[in-house]
């Protein structure tokens, strides 16, 4: 679960939700209904719920892209409700699904949009468009002037994030901003996301459908029902552990020790170095580095030190002697944010009983092997068993207290019919 800065080290700003309400024309009954709420700075909350419930209303109602019906929204010190809609849109960031980008503009324009409107100075919004690109992993030299339709879904995304975030706003609102990407650049993006909370620590509202995706990345999740009547807002381990009601306890689904998963990080589990060579390498190097006895496999990179294949010995002589041919070629990463969830999923994928972890562009940091990770899940089915060990201690000793006091209130009533009689 990502860290939560405190609110003196943070460069977000706290969000208070206060008898939000959203009544549409027409409509039989709220769309939001008196939602009260605070959002700590720095903190990313998680809105998660049925569809229909009114959480991407409740969010777009912050920066006022619905008009509240009535209540107040409060930014920091600020009451914003009356302020001139445009104005408060500055001061806060919003990325969406399709990530929103103007067809027309380069990544650059899109991205320096907001720096412009608030009049920052051409040099500023120049260094400030090179610092988000590097920000979200994307190198500017190759990506600048590019236009989105060049960019695959996951760099739009990440390009979309970089623009919400230029102007530097204590506030970003997040509306299913990774729905529409295939499963492993989502995971990515997520990873992304929280790795850039760990730096930045801006104050983030982010609407999913996912359950998954709340527990890998709330500080705090709150879990909304009909008019986004809120049915717990807590973190996600507290959301596993002791669910508030049944209607909570369907969303948690089964196999919530499994879910936990997602609350540990691959930074935390033990990354190893391993073998390495590059593809311009001597062939008679890494020959020679099969060959030593230290290792019989090593992982290759590309140019840019990404883990490019797997070499086995054997891999190049059976290849007659040329990398095009050898080796099995990486299928998927993790990055040090992601969970433990993440890393199991892609070490069975690939078959290979370890998976490479890699940094912001994709380059080699090491490898997290299978033993390492089901060593981590083994501790957590153990914690969890001795909680529910634990928990059922609880019922009983309560369940005890309560036939004892039942027994004396039994027994009390009866000497007194007694004394009366």
């Amino acid at each position: 679960m990502p860290e939560t800065s405190d609110a003196a080290t943070a460069s977000g700003a706290r969000i208070q939700l206060e008898n939000l309400t959203k009544i549409y024309p027409g409509s039989q009954g709220p769309a939001v209904e008196s939602v009260n709420m605070e959002i700590k700075a720095g903190e990313l909350v998680v809105f998660v719920g049925p569809s229909g419930c009114g959480k991407s209303t409740t969010l777009k109602m912050i920066n006022r892209l619905i008009e509240p019906t009535s209540g107040r929204i409060r930014i920091g010190d600020e009451d914003v409700t009356d302020m001139d809609p445009v104005r408060l849109r500055r001061k806060v960031g919003y990325a969406i699904q399709s990530s929103g980008l103007f067809p027309h503009m380069t990544v650059a324009q899109n991205i320096a949009l907001v720096p412009k409107m608030v009049g920052w100075s051409k040099a500023k919004v120049k260094s400030r468009v090179e610092e988000m690109l590097d920000l979200v992993g994307l190198d500017p030299a190759e990506f600048h002037h590019r236009y989105p339709r060049q960019l695959s879904g996951g760099q739009q995304q990440r390009v979309g994030v970089a623009r919400a975030l230029a102007a530097d706003p204590p506030v970003l609102l997040m509306d299913e901003p990774f729905g529409a990407v295939d499963p492993i650049t989502r995971d990515h993006l997520q990873d992304e996301l929280i790795r850039l909370q760990h730096e930045l620590h801006k104050t983030i509202c982010f609407v999913t459908h996912d359950f998954d995706e709340a527990i890998k990345l709330g500080d705090r999740i709150a879990v909304l029902r009909e008019r986004s009547h809120i049915a717990q807002f807590d973190t996600p381990e507290a959301i596993l552990t002791n669910p508030a009601d049944d209607f909570v306890s369907g969303f948690v689904g089964a196999g919530a020790a499994l879910k936990r998963l997602n609350l540990t990080r691959v930074r935390d589990v033990g990354i190893v170095d391993f073998a390495t060579a590059a593809v311009d390498d001597p062939l008679q190097d890494i020959f020679d580095l099969l060959r030593s006895g230290t290792t019989n496999e090593v992982l290759l990179l590309d140019r840019h030190r990404r883990p490019y294949k797997w070499l086995r010995r054997g891999d190049l002589s059976r290849a007659k002697g040329t990398l095009a041919r050898a080796g099995t070629l990486v299928h998927d990463t993790v990055t040090r944010d992601a969970t433990l969830r993440d890393a199991l999923e892609a070490v069975l994928t690939d078959n290979a009983g370890r998976v490479a972890v890699t940094g912001r562009r994709g380059e080699y940091i090491g490898v997290v092997d299978m033993e390492t990770l089901m060593n981590n899940v083994h501790e957590l089915l153990e914690a969890d068993r001795l909680d529910a060990v634990e928990h059922q201690h609880q019922l009983q000793e309560q369940r005890a207290r309560q036939t004892h006091l039942a027994q004396e209130g039994i027994e009390g009533a009866g000497g007194s019919r007694g004394a009366t009689a």
